[in-house]
């Protein structure tokens, strides 16, 4: 048998004692839900808030943006010109210490002159436990695995 062959067969076993998948799915819909809470009552202090110190707001695919006082002021704006609505569920999560990825599936409305818009996706984000012990977005990428053209 191959090497390759090897570790497969020692990877499924591993896998069939142990769960590697998200120890719970509704803890992380918990943490993705307060998120969404926050958006959709358009609190942009919280939301700010809600991400970690150094984290990244993905606005395009290959483009992030660092937290900073213009990314609380573009969420503000982005607020007040879309008025967007936001669902979101946890499909995945694998967590290694205080690092957490999370697969989500999301719907997002939003509304500009009058029409509503509405996009569903596959979000990656990334949840950071902080030092007291409260998890915050670290990584906000709505755009998941879309790679740029």
């Amino acid at each position: 048998m191959r090497l390759y062959g090897r570790a497969l067969v020692l990877f499924s076993s591993l896998h069939m004692k142990e769960k590697y998948v998200s120890e719970d799915l509704a803890f992380w819909n918990k943490i993705a839900g307060k998120y969404a809470a926050l958006f959709n009552a358009h609190d942009t202090e919280n939301l700010y808030d809600f991400y970690a110190d150094d984290a990244a707001l993905v606005l395009e695919p290959g483009h992030a943006l660092q937290k900073n006082e213009e990314m609380k002021a573009g969420i503000k704006q982005y607020f007040a010109d879309l008025a967007p609505v936001l669902t979101v569920d946890v499909q995945h999560a694998y967590r290694a210490g205080d690092v957490a990825l999370m697969i989500v599936n999301y719907t997002l409305s939003t509304t500009a002159d009058g029409v509503t818009s509405k996009k569903e996706g596959v979000a990656t984000d990334v949840a950071i436990r902080d030092a007291n012990g409260e998890w915050r977005y670290g990584i906000d990428n709505h755009y998941g695995t879309e790679l740029t053209a």
